[in-house]
């Protein structure tokens, strides 16, 4: 299916789900729902009943990302998609609907305080990683000495592959190599082709094995123009790999700049190649960065964490006095 069908058929998508979800409806004190502009005839209900109605955004402001997306396709003479598709206006009703907002990053939550949501009625909440799942593999005999630079994501627009792509060109590293997992969108078809032999490509690796290209890997690079929170940058760095990020990647709120990663600004393959360049060439900063990036993940990522955050949040909303918004704010910001 091509990419513009899909935010077509969302809504009838999500007409039919919330239908199937009301025939199984329970009563309920919370009600949590991903903001995908598909659950709102849902939170009328749960209103009427009396529950507090929290949406998730899992990306900025439909309004922003469309900005970002949009002058991208300009820059790189490709059509520009509708100003909002009809989902996306779905989505912003639900957020004006709910009683509060979750981001997973700082960026995702500003976005919508920008466009008039009300910052007290919002919080900040990182995704989490699978501690069980993603860890470092070691391997005594390994041979293979390759400077190999990891990227996982659908190849798009919004992703920005093409600026690591350029970054990588500019290297020309000796025994190095750049793997890109993920399946490419339409819009980046024609582009990656202009980039061939560069780089090696795996359309899709299972979750289970993600942890043995990470394992063979010396750094993770992801260089979004709008990611709201890349759950494999948490999980890249729970196997010990250096992170190489943007800005408008909400992950980036995890990474210590210099530290345990760096964060670059958006279409920027100068200092991408420059990052990529200094890891290459200083092993000693590599292995500390490795060190660093583990050690955040197992003591602040792990989804237990997470969900003990979240039953906070949970219960600064059920035990608020109804329009005490600042109390829930100090609770959720303690949460978050």
């Amino acid at each position: 299916m091509r990419g513009w069908l899909i935010p077509e058929c969302a809504p009838l998508y999500g007409d039919l789900w919330q239908i199937s979800a009301l025939k199984r409806w329970r009563r309920c004190d919370v009600l949590h729902l991903m903001l995908h502009g598909t659950g709102l005839k849902m939170m009328r209900h749960a209103r009427h009943e009396g529950a507090k109605v929290v949406v998730e955004a899992v990306n900025q402001h439909p309004q922003g990302l469309n900005e970002i997306l949009h002058e991208e396709a300009e820059r790189l003479g490709l059509k520009r998609p509708p100003a909002l598709y009809r989902i996306q206006e779905r989505q912003i009703e639900e957020a004006a609907a709910a009683d509060f907002l979750l981001a997973p990053s700082r960026i995702v939550r500003d976005s919508f305080v920008q466009r008039g949501f009300r910052r007290s009625r919002t919080a900040v909440l990182p995704y989490g990683v699978d501690l069980s799942r993603f860890c470092p593999t070691y391997d005594p005999d390994r041979s293979d000495r390759t400077f190999r630079v990891i990227c996982v994501a659908q190849v798009s627009l919004r992703k920005g592959q093409l600026y690591l792509l350029e970054a990588w060109k500019k290297l020309r590293l000796r025994d190095a190599e750049l793997l890109l997992i993920g399946t490419v969108s339409y819009d980046m078809n024609t582009i990656m082709r202009r980039y061939g032999g560069m780089f090696r490509y795996i359309p899709f690796v299972s979750n289970h094995e993600l942890r043995k290209y990470y394992g063979r890997s010396s750094a993770f690079v992801l260089p979004s123009l709008e990611d709201g929170f890349s759950c494999v940058v948490g999980e890249a760095m729970a196997c010990g790999l250096p992170i190489i990020t943007t800005a408008n990647n909400g992950a980036a709120d995890i990474i210590c700049d210099g530290t345990d990663g760096f964060v670059v600004p958006i279409r920027s393959s100068e200092a991408i190649a420059e990052r990529l360049e200094l890891l290459y060439r200083n092993n000693q900063l590599r292995e500390e960065m490795s060190r660093a990036a583990l050690a955040k993940a197992r003591s602040e990522l792990s989804w237990e964490t997470y969900a003990c955050r979240l039953c906070a949040l949970y219960a600064s909303l059920l035990k608020a006095e109804k329009g005490s918004e600042r109390s829930i704010q100090a609770e959720a910001e303690t949460a978050s």
